[in-house]
């Protein structure tokens, strides 16, 4: 069905609710997660990717496997512990 159909003056109020209905449903839908690659995870962390892969396996970070066994990380939750070890790692400088 034509989004736009709406605006049109031939559309009846059943078309109208129709199209409410289905933006609602689209709006509901949940975005699809979105994963790192390790290296993409050692480059925001500063470390090799072998550090990456230990750290996934010893549960530092939360990963999914997929089916060939390769390591994914959540985008979001990857980038907040990262920008979290960063805030650490350099603590503001002295004033003076």
């Amino acid at each position: 069905m034509n989004i736009h159909a709406a605006r049109e003056p031939g559309v009846t109020r059943f078309d109208r609710a129709e199209l409410a209905s289905e933006s609602e449903e689209i709006a509901a839908a949940p975005a699809p997660a979105v994963f790192l690659p390790r290296t993409a995870v050692a480059r925001l962390f500063g470390v090799s990717a072998s550090t990456v892969t230990r750290w996934a396996r010893t549960g530092l970070l939360k990963t999914v496997r997929t089916p060939g066994g390769h390591y994914r990380f959540p985008a979001d939750e990857t980038r907040r512990a990262a920008a979290a070890a960063c805030a650490t790692a350099r603590p503001d400088p002295p004033a003076g």
